[in-house]
């Protein structure tokens, strides 16, 4: 005989996962209420399923603009670094064509101009490079300019003598990846991981029908890179340019957390997969091109996370942080930077985060 429970799943599924992660509900609700961001949405899942998803607000602060549902694009920002450029990387890296303890210059000879020829591609992704933390171009400057200037920059610091978040590390990175590839990364990544793993809501630069269903960032960039110098690079770039939905996300986070393998296919070896989702530098929390949780001080992840957990956010108001010992994960998706990015997320994310934990944990 079922139990009520299993037939109240049956029959009113939301409703029994809403009372079951109302805790996640009304701190989101309430951040919109607060005016922190207009939309968003969340995934909450485990190696092998989606445990959760919702979605709250709408595309704007206007009350007639479109609801946000949970296939609303969102404009990932530098969440790109690790679950695109890193993701390449990675791949590369299995099919023995990329050596992050070689130079850069080994790569892209032109690099090591200006006293930049020590400088690994191991150096760009744990943000030890010395390179400067961003670019901003100029109205005119097209994307082989960009490139070529970024290639020529002078370092900022010595090479490993502190950590620097940077833009350019994983603009780099991207290079580096399109000089063995010999084709635009976009497509590498559309060919190993958004078109095997059908992620179909996946992409940098939608069209202008998918740019409909993308939440806003500006009165004026809805489904345009909110990054100015992603939008510089055309919308192909390392750092910000990749569209995408909770869904999707979903399928990379089970891929990492089954050690690289996503409906019984492997895509990444174990071995890669666990070098580059653990702390790798003595001096920062940065892991391989991700970064991974702090447990000094300020960390997005909330209090809960497992040491260990590991994931990226986004200027945008994305995140993603993943639990390889608890084998979850979840995906808060959001565009606070509507309409002048003036307001902060950072006491919202780890709220929601502590949420997720106390609400699995509960049941």
């Amino acid at each position: 005989m079922k139990t009520l429970m299993s037939i109240l799943l049956l029959l009113f599924p939301t409703l029994i996962y809403s009372q079951e992660f109302s805790l996640v509900d009304s701190t989101i609700i309430s951040a919109i209420n607060d005016s922190v961001f207009p939309g968003a949405t969340i995934l909450i899942g485990n190696e092998n399923e989606i445990l959760y998803e919702n979605a709250y607000g709408n595309f704007t602060y206007e009350p007639t603009s479109p609801k946000v549902v949970n296939n609303t694009l969102f404009d990932l920002a530098s969440v790109t670094k690790a679950f695109g450029t890193t993701f390449c990387a990675m791949k590369l890296v299995d099919e023995e064509k990329l050596d992050i303890n070689k130079p850069v210059a080994f790569y892209l000879p032109e690099f090591a101009a200006n006293g930049k020829e020590n400088v690994k591609v191991v150096d760009l992704l744990i943000h030890e490079s010395g390179l400067q933390a961003y670019y901003t171009p100029q109205m005119d400057e097209n994307r082989p300019h960009i490139i070529d200037t970024i290639k020529s920059l002078n370092l900022s610091y010595e090479t490993g003598f502190k950590t620097k978040y940077s833009c350019l590390n994983l603009i780099t990175t991207m290079m580096v990846i399109e000089s063995i590839i010999d084709e635009p990364m976009y497509k590498f990544y559309v060919e190993n991981f958004s078109t095997p793993l059908v992620m179909n809501k996946t992409m940098f630069n939608p069209n202008d029908e998918t740019k409909k269903l993308c939440a806003p960032t500006t009165p004026n960039l809805q489904g345009v890179v909110h990054d100015p110098l992603a939008r510089g690079l055309e919308g192909l770039s390392g750092n910000a340019g990749l569209f995408s939905t909770t869904e999707d996300l979903s399928k990379l986070c089970q891929l990492l957390l089954n050690k690289g393998v996503y409906d019984g296919k492997r895509y990444l070896s174990e071995e890669v997969v666990n070098n580059f989702t653990k702390q790798y530098s003595p001096q920062s929390s940065r892991a391989i091109g991700f970064d991974t949780r702090s447990d000094e001080g300020y960390t997005s992840s909330g209090n809960y996370f497992s040491t260990g957990s590991y994931g990226h956010l986004g200027f945008t108001g994305t995140s993603i942080w993943i639990d390889p010992v608890r084998k979850i994960y979840a995906i808060f998706l959001t565009n606070r930077v509507y309409p002048d990015s003036k307001t902060s997320i950072s006491r919202t994310r780890p709220k929601v985060y502590d949420a997720v934990i106390l609400s699995l944990e509960s049941k």
